[in-house]
């Protein structure tokens, strides 16, 4: 929408360019500008500037440049209309809004504000009697209490409506419940909790809204991992889970993983493990296999300089023939091993044994061989 001339004027007017870039950059003056190192691209020297007395910024690195606007639609990955509320938000001041436009904000706001109380239900959860379950799984996949909470882990009971109707006593409608996806009308009319049993993951957005969850559940219900639907505040195109935490990072690169403990386990660990899950079917393409393991090392590398990778090999194998399965037994374990270990070498990584995890008749893996996590046997 458009904006009319004056209030964009006072809108610049009351947020010095300065003043906001200064909340993102450390910024040192020299003469009538200020410097500090570009928010945008990865650098050693300071090639970042601020100009007060013209409202610009510009970086003479990666030639990212504008007003205070422009600067908050780039650190902040907002559109036009959103950077002009946040700077509103910032100086404290109405904006000019249609009423179309005003209804489905004050929607949004809504959605959000549940959100973050939904999250602070499922912290309270986890550390009470009741989130035992989800306190032995952390404690089983080595996570810290810092990481915990940085990524704002929770605990869904493993109850119908606990959640429903603890937001109800907040004061949020059963509709409002609905659209933020937090919980389901059943066919006979009656409420009850999408979430249930699950050890929680929160989605945040960049600006710092919860705008999701992901669960993963502590028996074998299934699915084993639940997610949230796209509502008015979640665009699962537009969103990943810890991109909040991401964004900070200047390396100019993100490393995508599967699952929600593969992201955090990177984020929480210096050392990295790579988990390579072989079957059968690995056999075939074991040249291949190697050098797009290798890439991924590489990639690695480059991304956490100092970061120590572990690579180890897991081969499942059907605990009903065990010993008799001809994989079991297979002599090429040994040249698949030698490969392994050459390829670690030359990529100057630590390479753990191959080992041969049996899998139980569900065809799960035992504790200690998992395939999307931190390896449970290294001192961290």
């Amino acid at each position: 929408m458009a904006f009319p001339q004056p209030f964009l004027d006072a809108l610049i007017d009351r947020n010095p360019i300065d003043e906001v870039v200064g909340q993102y950059v450390s910024l040192t003056r020299r003469g009538s500008n200020l410097f500090g190192l570009c928010p945008f691209h990865s650098e050693k020297t300071a090639s970042f500037s601020v100009a007060p007395d013209k409202g610009i910024y510009y970086c003479f690195g990666c030639h990212a440049g504008g007003g205070v606007v422009n600067f908050i639609m780039q650190i902040e990955g907002l559109d036009f209309p959103d950077a002009v509320r946040f700077l509103a938000k910032r100086a404290g001041m109405e904006v000019p809004e249609d009423e179309a436009y005003h209804s489905q904000y004050q929607k949004q706001e809504r959605l959000w504000a549940l959100c973050k109380d939904a999250a602070r239900f499922f912290r309270q959860q986890l550390f009470s009697p009741v989130g035992k379950p989800a306190q032995a799984y952390i404690q089983k996949r080595a996570l810290s209490m810092d990481t915990v909470k940085r990524f704002g882990l929770g605990f869904s009971p493993d109850a119908w409506a606990t959640l429903t109707d603890t937001m109800k006593e907040k004061g949020y409608r059963l509709d409002e419940l609905i659209d933020a996806g937090l919980s389901i009308r059943g066919k006979n009319g009656g409420m009850y909790d999408r979430f249930r049993n699950r050890l929680m993951f929160p989605i945040i957005d960049i600006r710092g809204n919860v705008i999701g969850f992901g669960g993963r559940v502590m028996d074998d219900s299934t699915p084993k991992y639940l997610n949230s639907p796209e509502t008015l505040i979640f665009n699962k195109r537009k969103n990943l889970f810890a991109l909040n935490v991401a964004r900070k990072s200047k390396q100019g690169r993100i490393i995508l993983t599967e699952g929600y403990m593969d992201a955090i386990a990177l984020h929480q660990y210096k050392r990295i493990y790579i988990s390579l899950g072989v079957n059968e079917l690995g056999w075939v393409s074991t040249d291949i296999f190697i050098e797009d393991y290798g890439k991924i090392i590489d990639t690695l590398k480059e991304t956490q300089p100092d970061a120590t990778i572990y690579v180890q090999a897991i081969l499942p194998v059907s605990a009903k023939k065990s010993e008799q399965d001809p994989i079991y037994n297979n002599p090429r374990i040994n040249e698949f091993n030698e490969l392994l270990q050459e390829m670690a070498a030359d990529k100057g990584v630590t390479y753990l044994a191959v080992n041969t995890a049996v899998m139980d008749e569900t065809g799960a893996l035992p504790v200690g061989a998992s395939t999307d996590g931190v390896h449970p046997n290294i001192d961290y």
